[in-house]
C-alpha cells in the first residue's frame, strides 16, 4: 500500500508540474469564452442605421408604418435609426424595382406590404447581406405588433383596451419536488449548472487524455518502468498512478468550483441573470463533484491501459480518439437531453459505462434524481470503475516489457483471463 501511495505522489507532483495539466485546466473555460462571447456580442450590438424602402400597395398606411419602425427601433435617446422612404411599383416594374433598390444600395432593406393587408397580414422583406439575423427579427417582431396594434383599432377599442389586450402575464414557474413544496424555479440553475459540470467533465478528460497517454508512452521509451517493476508490482504501480491521476482531477474539479463560486457572485449582476451562490451550491454539487471524480478515475485508467499498449503517441492518439468519442457525446446530445430530459435515451445512456458519469449529472440536475439511484448509479460505477482498473493492471503487466510488437484483441483478452 505504501508503495502504490508513493507512486501516487509522485504521479501527482509530476502532473502539477507538467504545462499540459494547467493547460487542460484552464482551456474549457477558454473554449468556452471563445464559443459564447462572439455570440454575446454579436446579438448585443446596436443596429446600424440603414435606409429603408417601404412599398405599400394600395393600403395607404405607409406613414404609419413609418412611424411606428422609427417608435419601436430606436436609440436611447428615442431616435429613429432608419431613414425610411416610400416608393411605388407596379405589376410591371415590382421586382425590377425592388432588386434595383437593393443591388445599387439605395436602401439596404425593402419592406413590401401587400395589398388588402387589414385582412391577409402578408408583408415580405428584401435586404442586402449586410443585414443580420438580429436585426431581422427585430423588423419581424415589429411588423407584427403593428399588424396586431392595427387590427386591434380597427374592432373600435381604445388605446387603452389594447394595451389590456397586449399586456403579457407575469408567469412565475414553481417546481413541486418530492417532498411536495413548491419551489420557485430556476431554470439557469436546473439545466445550467449541471450543464456546466458535464462540459467541465469532457473537457477535462479529453483534454488530459493527451498527458496520460504521453506520460506512459514516454515511461516505456525511457525504460523508467523496467525500473519501477524491480521494485513494486504490476498493480501497484497500476492502482498508484490511477490514484495520483486522479488527485490531478480532485484538484482540477476544486479549482472549478472556486471559479463557479465566483462567477455565482458577480457574474449574474455583470450578466443581468438570477444568480447567487444558494442557487448554484446546493446540495446536489457533491453530486456533481463525487460524479465528476469517478468519470475522471474510470477514463484515467483506461487512458493508462491504452497507453502501455503502444510504443508511440501517434498511434495511441488514434485508438484514444475513438474512446473519446464516448466522452463527446453527451454533449452532442445534449440539446435534445435538455429538450426533454425524461426521454428513453437518458436512461439507456445511463447505463453505458462510459456516459454513465455524464449523464447521472444531467439527471440529477434536470430529473431530481432520488437518493436510491444516486447511490444505486455510484456503485454501478464503482464496480466498473475496479473491473477496468483489474483488467488494465493485467494488460499493463503483460506490455510494460514488450516493445516493438502491437498487441491484438485476441491476446488482450487472453491477459485478461489469464
Amino acid at each position: 500500500m505504501n508503495k502504490t501511495l508513493t507512486i501516487a505522489q509522485w504521479e501527482l507532483r509530476r502532473g502539477l508540474k507538467s504545462k499540459a495539466f494547467i493547460v487542460s485546466v484552464f482551456m474549457p473555460f477558454i473554449v468556452l469564452l471563445i464559443s459564447v462571447v462572439p455570440s454575446i456580442l454579436a446579438f448585443s450590438g446596436d443596429i446600424e442605421a440603414k435606409d429603408i424602402g417601404i412599398v405599400d400597395q394600395g393600403n395607404g398606411i405607409y406613414e404609419e408604418v413609418a412611424q411606428h419602425l422609427n417608435k419601436q427601433i430606436a436609440t436611447d435617446e428615442g431616435e429613429g435609426i432608419y431613414s425610411i422612404q416610400e416608393y411605388q411599383t407596379t405589376s410591371d416594374n415590382h421586382d425590377t424595382l425592388i432588386q434595383t433598390l437593393i443591388k445599387d444600395n439605395i436602401a439596404s432593406i425593402v419592406i413590401v406590404i401587400q395589398p388588402d393587408f387589414m385582412h391577409k397580414a402578408e408583408i415580405n422583406i428584401y435586404h442586402n447581406d449586410d443585414v443580420g439575423l438580429e436585426e431581422i427579427s427585430e423588423l419581424k417582431s415589429t411588423m407584427r405588433q403593428y399588424s396586431m396594434e392595427k387590427r386591434i383599432v380597427a374592432l373600435g377599442l381604445t388605446k387603452e383596451d389594447m394595451d389590456y389586450v397586449l399586456e403579457r402575464p407575469d408567469v412565475t414557474v414553481y417546481e413541486i419536488g418530492q417532498s411536495g413544496d413548491a419551489v420557485k424555479s430556476n431554470l439557469i440553475v436546473r439545466y445550467g449548472v449541471p450543464g456546466v459540470f458535464l462540459w467541465l467533465l469532457v473537457m477535462g478528460i479529453v483534454m488530459s487524455s493527451s498527458m496520460l497517454i504521453s506520460g506512459v508512452i514516454e515511461e516505456r521509451s525511457n525504460r523508467i518502468l523496467e525500473i519501477m517493476m524491480s521494485s513494486i508490482k504490476p498493480n501497484q504501480l497500476m492502482m498508484g498512478k490511477i490514484l495520483g491521476i486522479g488527485m490531478l482531477g480532485v484538484i482540477q474539479i476544486t479549482i472549478y468550483l472556486v471559479i463557479i463560486l465566483i462567477f455565482s457572485l458577480y457574474g449574474g449582476a455583470m450578466l443581468n441573470i438570477d444568480l447567487s451562490p444558494a442557487d448554484v451550491f446546493t446540495p446536489n454539487i457533491l453530486w456533481y463533484f463525487l460524479y465528476f471524480i469517478m468519470g475522471y478515475f474510470m477514463y484515467a485508467a483506461l487512458y493508462v491501459s491504452l497507453g502501455s499498449l503502444f510504443d508511440n503517441e501517434r498511434e495511441a492518439q488514434q485508438s484514444v480518439g475513438y474512446l473519446s468519442l464516448f466522452a463527446v457525446l453527451p454533449i452532442m446530445l445534449i440539446q435534445p437531453i435538455m429538450m426533454n430530459p425524461g426521454t428513453p435515451l437518458t436512461g439507456i445512456l445511463s447505463f453505458i459505462p462510459l456516459t454513465t458519469p455524464f449523464m447521472m449529472i444531467l439527471k440529477i440536475g434536470m430529473l431530481s434524481a432520488p437518493l436510491w439511484e444516486i447511490l444505486l448509479m455510484m456503485l454501478y460505477l464503482v464496480v466498473w470503475i475496479a473491473a477496468i482498473s483489474w483488467a488494465g493492471s493485467k494488460i499493463f503487466r503483460t506490455t510494460l516489457l514488450m516493445y516493438g510488437k502491437r498487441a491484438t484483441l485476441k491476446e488482450i483478452i487472453q491477459w485478461i483471463r489469464a
